[in-house]
């Protein structure tokens, strides 16, 4: 196997042995395989959980060496319109293999990124073809589905990959690459992916090859991010430092890091549940950082939200 190739394709998993969480949806989808009876599938959830590797190992279940014959494979970013469900789609359905029979499979990835039209379009697909072809959507969020292609489907919720799961995974790559290690980098991995497999597996690649061991200062110098240290002392400086002190020093770690204020109200959540608040206290706290964080998803500006925040964490030394 080529030394050029991702770890992300490498140890992707082809069989439902290979994939890791998920039990109960694994246990339903081969109990359906094993009955013929695979329906038209909607898998949705967050990135890096596995929902294409999971509709691949289905597929090569169902078909074995007539895999690539059988499965039609999409990208709803790219193929987006309804161009592509009117011709590409609805010719591979509608004609029969020569040397295979069977039902076919198109999974289509990325299916929230289609335009309504070509939602509307493949919903009558789906309709027509029923007979000889399964259809399986992939998306982040479901939501952006029109409701009649979500009656048409079983849905299945990938939730974020379970930090032991991940730990194992992580683990076992690391000793196939033959790279020294400790529990302090790959607990540094799967605090910054947050239950993304593919993210860990990435920015462990990245780890290695840029350093050759998997180390905690190293996983966040790879990955660009503030090490928990470096959080710590951002809440003493919100808790005790006066204003303009407080507001130099993030804004230097907000442009060293190249990060957004978005990132760092995302990342101090995990922090601010160790200062000592009562319930009043946190719950101001928490109302306030959500409001920042609408304000910055609306094109607020991160210098005058930065002031914001600071103000947010010094209002709570007036709240009894």
């Amino acid at each position: 196997m080529s030394t050029n190739i991702p770890w992300i394709e490498k140890y992707r998993p082809t069989n439902f042995d290979e994939i890791i969480s998920h039990d109960e949806i694994i246990n339903t989808l081969q109990k359906l395989i094993s009955c013929k009876k695979f329906p038209h599938t909607i898998f949705f959830g967050p990135p890096g959980t596995g929902k294409t590797s999971t509709i691949i190992a289905c597929a090569r279940k169902i078909y074995g060496d007539n895999y690539k014959t059988m499965v039609l494979e999409l990208n709803g970013s790219d193929d987006r319109g309804i161009k592509v469900v009117r011709e590409q789609i609805k010719d591979f359905s509608e004609y029969n293999q020569l040397f295979c029979k069977g039902v076919k499979l198109v999974i289509l990835d990325e299916a929230d990124s289609m335009t309504y039209d070509a939602q509307f379009a493949l919903r009558r697909v789906i309709e027509n073809y029923t007979h000889n072809t399964r259809f399986c959507l992939i998306c982040n969020y479901i939501t952006k589905l029109i409701p009649a292609l979500q009656s048409r489907c079983i849905t299945f919720r990938f939730g974020n990959i379970d930090d032991k799961d991940c730990k194992i995974k992580l683990e076992k790559i690391i000793k196939l690459e033959k790279t020294d290690y400790d529990m302090k980098g790959i607990e540094a991995i799967l605090n910054i992916s947050n239950g993304d497999m593919r993210k860990s597996i990435n920015l462990l690649q990245s780890v290695v090859m840029a350093t050759g061991n998997v180390y905690e200062k190293n996983v966040y110098k790879c990955a660009g991010e503030p090490t928990p240290e470096t959080f710590n002392v951002m809440l003493e400086y919100l808790t005790s430092n006066n204003f303009n002190e407080t507001y130099a020093f993030i804004n230097e770690i907000r442009i060293n890091y190249g990060l957004s204020l978005i990132d760092l109200i995302r990342r101090i959540d995990k922090f601010i549940f160790n200062l000592e608040l009562d319930n009043l206290q946190l719950c101001e706290l928490i109302t306030d950082l959500s409001k920042i964080e609408h304000n910055l998803s609306n094109e607020g500006t991160d210098e005058i939200q930065l002031a914001s925040m600071i103000a947010c964490f010094f209002k709570l030394r007036y709240i009894k």
